[in-house]
């Protein structure tokens, strides 16, 4: 599979039961930014979502939970306050929001480090199931070193471009990838750097000895 942002009714689903993990979860809200009509099918999924709960049975629920959630959440004042304060780092605003929310600061003041040539990244996650959440910056002209995959790849383009196969993904475009796919290499289009948000569910396959080599020094 290499698509254009062919997010399947079952992830949506998902996304609003809040099934999803968080890596994915973030995926799919920053690219609905992009697109209303994805967010239409989220609120869709959301509401059919409400109408089953709430035509199902109803459940007793002791008389003083509002005032047993407040006291608990009273207890953690320092976390709520760290989670308001990382809320407001970031004032990228051609970013998503709810990425803006969980990024500690600007694209350009996060630490970025040398993964290639060309190349930058920004580790933000792993999940339970060993998924990474990262971000990729590529200087423009950069060609991606050739791999496969091992897994389910989900590439969300937030500023620049790159191309596929004679594909242009631009922002808000998502890229998936996964097994099916072999000699995988973007290639950044000229101009300014491409910055991507990545979930990778399995490390990849550099076919490159050089970027074997330097695959344990990247993570990925």
């Amino acid at each position: 599979m290499n698509a254009h942002g062919l997010i399947s009714d079952e992830w949506l689903v998902s996304y609003a039961a809040g099934a999803l993990p968080d890596a994915h979860a973030l995926i799919v809200a920053s690219h609905a930014h992009y697109h209303p009509a994805l967010q239409k099918r989220i609120d869709i999924a959301e509401e059919i979502g409400g109408e089953i709960i709430c035509s199902g049975d109803k459940a007793d629920i002791s008389p003083t939970l509002l005032e047993d959630t407040m006291a608990k959440l009273e207890s953690f004042p320092e976390a709520i306050n760290n989670l308001q304060m990382r809320s407001k780092k970031n004032t990228d605003t051609d970013l998503p929001e709810c990425l803006r929310d969980y990024l500690d600061d600007n694209l350009d003041d996060l630490k970025w480090r040398i993964m290639g040539p060309g190349m930058k990244q920004v580790k933000l996650a792993t999940g339970p199931k060993g998924e990474k959440l990262w971000l990729l910056r590529a200087r423009g002209g950069t060609k991606i070193p050739q791999h496969d995959h091992n897994g389910l790849e989900l590439t969300l383009i937030l500023r620049g471009s790159y191309n596929v196969d004679g594909h242009d993904f631009m922002p808000g475009d998502l890229e998936i990838a996964d097994q099916d796919i072999r000699d995988h290499q973007p290639m950044i289009n000229e101009g300014e750097d491409c910055i991507c948000l990545v979930v990778t569910e399995a490390p990849i396959r550099i076919q490159s000895l050089m970027g074997r080599m330097m695959q344990p020094f990247i993570g990925l």
